[in-house]
């Protein structure tokens, strides 16, 4: 590759496939724009079928002006500026920190789009098996988790890409260090917040969030397995998968990838090799995004399914938080960790 060469120049093959990739995932985007996304019926008050833009003007006309924002931003407007920056990143920058800050502001924020489907998410699994309501998604999610997945896989290669396009000369011991060591207190902290983490993520797992508490249905409680099983079971496959992977796989992957990274010794290239791709895999945890989607349900779908909170989403809400503060107080750790490696040498 070039120096100062775009993405674009600098790897012709691998550009149109990334082009035509991120081409498709705006036809859908705005394909999911006007499909109709879902469909919820209620005993006696008959059924409505919901499109994206639908559900903003209801919430809207129903004066819930902050949940039809979060909508609007993440799920609306997001999207398209996520699209355009990937493509400015990808055809126009050239090498450099502001093509990298591009591209990792764009996989950390990335998975904010997710916020409508895991919102149709929590209100499948809570009508699943009951009479007096129920609930059927259309082509319209399906689009737009498409269009949201495809776009986050196109900034991770993106990012992976500029990432090895970077010349970086090692200066640093080539033998192996453990990072924790180096790390003095900063990596201790950053450990400690990952076991914290852990500890809080395996309670989330085992405690309900959320018990259905009202008249004609059945009373249930739903834990964060339980939003994946359900839809298994009801064959909502698109919906179980993005439950399965983003809440249960992915989280318990980085837990373990953290772990794994601050005992296991390494050369400084390697330690810096095993933060980004931890990185790159934190863009598919989606607990913080769940408990968002959790959130706007206990604000706005009480009219439909009545639930009581249970001690699991105050859980899941510290999982997320503490997974978070790992990822930030990792990165910082690792960084003074693999500076003291290379002086050291």
């Amino acid at each position: 590759m070039e120096a100062g060469a775009t993405l674009h120049a600098g790897h012709p093959g691998r550009s149109r496939i990334w082009l035509g990739l991120l081409g498709a995932a705006l036809v859908l985007q705005v394909s999911a724009l006007f499909l109709d996304f879902m469909r919820v019926d209620v005993f006696i008050a008959g059924g409505e079928t919901y499109s994206l833009l639908r559900t903003v003007q209801l919430l809207w006309e129903a004066r819930l002006w902050l949940v039809a924002c979060l909508i609007v931003g993440f799920s609306v407007i997001f999207p398209f500026v996520k699209i355009a920056l990937l493509a400015w990143a990808w055809t126009r920058l050239p090498p450099g920190p502001r093509r990298t800050r591009v591209l990792e502001w764009m996989g950390r924020l990335g998975k904010w789009s997710m916020l409508d489907p895991f919102s149709v998410l929590v209100l499948m699994m809570l009508a699943s098996d009951q009479w007096a309501v129920s609930a059927s998604t259309f082509l319209g999610v399906y689009a737009f988790l498409t269009a949201v997945a495809m776009t986050m896989t196109l900034s991770i290669w993106a990012a992976h890409i500029d990432a090895a396009s970077i010349a970086e000369r090692e200066h640093g011991p080539r033998g192996p260090r453990s990072l924790l060591a180096n790390a003095g207190w900063r990596g201790g902290l950053a450990l400690a917040s990952v076991v914290a983490a852990a500890g809080c993520y395996a309670g989330a797992l085992n405690v309900p969030f959320l018990t259905i508490n009202q008249f004609l249905l059945r009373s249930r409680s739903y834990g964060v397995g339980d939003a994946a099983w359900t839809l298994f079971r009801d064959q909502n496959w698109p919906l179980a998968f993005l439950g399965f992977a983003c809440l249960i796989v992915m989280p318990a992957a980085v837990l373990l990838a953290e772990l794994w990274a601050w005992l296991t010794p390494a050369s400084p290239g390697v330690h810096r090799q095993r933060r980004r791709w931890i990185g790159f895999a934190r863009e598919w945890c989606m607990l913080d995004v769940m408990c968002v989607a959790l959130g706007l349900f206990l604000l706005e779908g009480q009219a439909l399914i009545r639930t009581q909170v249970d001690h699991g989403l105050w859980l899941l809400l510290a999982a997320a938080g503490t997974l978070s503060l790992a990822g930030v107080l990792g990165e910082h750790a690792a960084g003074a960790g693999v500076r003291r490696m290379r002086v050291a040498a």
